[in-house]
């Protein structure tokens, strides 16, 4: 399956240390891999028709991403410091999700 990440993705990934780089696009690969297979501990719905995968550990990294034409599109990658995602960060994610699927 095709996917897409967004640069601002690519580019906060890219300045993680190499353990947890690499551990991120684990992730990603799972999400080529199964698409909307994926369920907890690795994807979980957040709303909106947005997903996060979950990279749990020191830090824990969020990727957020939705579905367009049945292609996951990853729109935000960030450090999760406190139990619930920001909201400011989804109404981001949405904000980009809306600009790329239209």
């Amino acid at each position: 399956m095709k996917i897409v990440i967004l640069v601002t993705v690519h580019t906060f990934l890219d300045d993680l240390d190499l353990p947890m780089r690499s551990e991120a696009y684990k992730l990603l690969d799972l999400l080529k891999q199964y698409g909307h297979s994926l369920s907890m501990p690795i994807a979980k719905p957040i709303g909106g028709g947005l997903w996060e995968l979950r990279l749990t550990g020191r830090p824990q990294i969020r990727m957020l991403y939705g579905f367009c034409e049945g292609i996951p599109i990853v729109v935000l990658a960030l450090r999760k410091q406190r139990s619930a995602l920001p909201q400011s960060a989804i109404a981001i994610a949405r904000k980009r999700f809306r600009e790329y699927c239209g």
